[in-house]
């Protein structure tokens, strides 16, 4: 943020600014990190499009008083311009940081799993009334149709045995989600939506992906993320995750139905993500190791 973005922010907030800075997580360089004079932070987002915007605004509305007393933490409003050009949305500054910056190979993250486990257990059971929420994700016969335009667009970058992987996987789909009880999903339940400090949960952060789906969905999303730390960090945290949400590990078809999820998942990402070329290519990979 330059200066006259300063002066702008400090208008609005009534408080002389200290610190700006561009965060490493969130929207990119549409995400600043601010820290007033009176000591709280303040993360400023700028959005694209003002539905976005405001879709971010009505869900956390909606959803923060329900989480509050569920004890999960979501951030607090502190002004926004919906009608500005970019629309903007001011959040008070949660304590702790994104729980993707912890060892998730070190010996205390299985712990931390379990917990955000437990938290996704009861956001899950959260009410979202008056927000009109995507269900896509809970009908697998509408998925499958998604899923094959988005393989169409991938053919090219594929080869003829991963095109062929993944057709099964579309194939198999309704089979393995028909008749399953949809829940509230977060979306992008992940370690960089989740902050910590001194080992606790203290907040849960970016609700823009937020749906009805299947109670495997958000679950397959924590295991895609954290597996960009390795084979070994997934494999100690997943369990104590799993428990920690109520799954049960033996559950019938649970390792098909997440793997499902996770190519299909990957496949919107490459699709219809907006993703810079090198991070296209690391996407990629995961989906052509998905498909073995």
């Amino acid at each position: 943020m330059d200066r006259a973005d300063l002066a702008w922010l400090e208008r609005v907030l009534d408080r002389p600014i200290i610190e700006a800075t561009a965060a490493e997580w969130g929207v990119g360089d549409n995400t600043s990190l601010v820290t007033v004079a009176d000591g709280t932070g303040v993360v400023v987002q700028r959005y694209r499009r003002g539905g976005e915007a405001d879709r971010r605004m009505r869900i956390m509305n909606a959803l923060r008083d329900p989480a509050a007393a569920r004890g999960i933490t979501i951030p607090g409003i502190r002004a926004a311009d919906l009608g500005a050009q970019p629309p903007w949305i001011a959040f008070d500054m949660l304590p702790g940081t994104p729980s993707a910056e912890t060892a998730m190979d070190g010996p205390h993250f299985p712990a931390l799993a379990r917990a955000m486990g437990e938290m996704l257990a009861d956001f899950s059971e959260l009410p979202c009334t008056d927000v009109e929420l995507d269900d896509m994700w809970a009908r697998p016969r509408y998925l499958a149709a998604r899923a094959d335009a988005w393989a169409e667009c991938l053919a090219p970058a594929l080869s003829a045995a991963q095109s062929a992987a993944l057709e099964r996987v579309l194939v198999d789909l309704p089979a393995l989600f028909d008749g399953r009880p949809a829940v509230l999903a977060h979306g992008d339940y992940a370690p960089v939506n989740i902050l910590v400090e001194d080992g606790e949960i203290t907040g849960l952060l970016d609700f823009e992906s937020v749906c009805v789906a299947d109670r495997l969905y958000d679950p397959a999303r924590w295991a895609w993320s954290v597996g960009f730390a390795g084979r070994t960090a997934l494999a100690r945290s997943w369990p104590e995750f799993l428990r920690g949400a109520g799954i049960d590990p033996t559950e019938p078809a649970l390792p098909e139905r997440i793997r499902s999820l996770q190519v299909i998942c990957t496949m919107q990402m490459l699709a219809d993500a907006d993703l810079a070329p090198g991070l296209w290519r690391l996407v990629h990979d995961r989906l052509v190791g998905l498909l073995g």
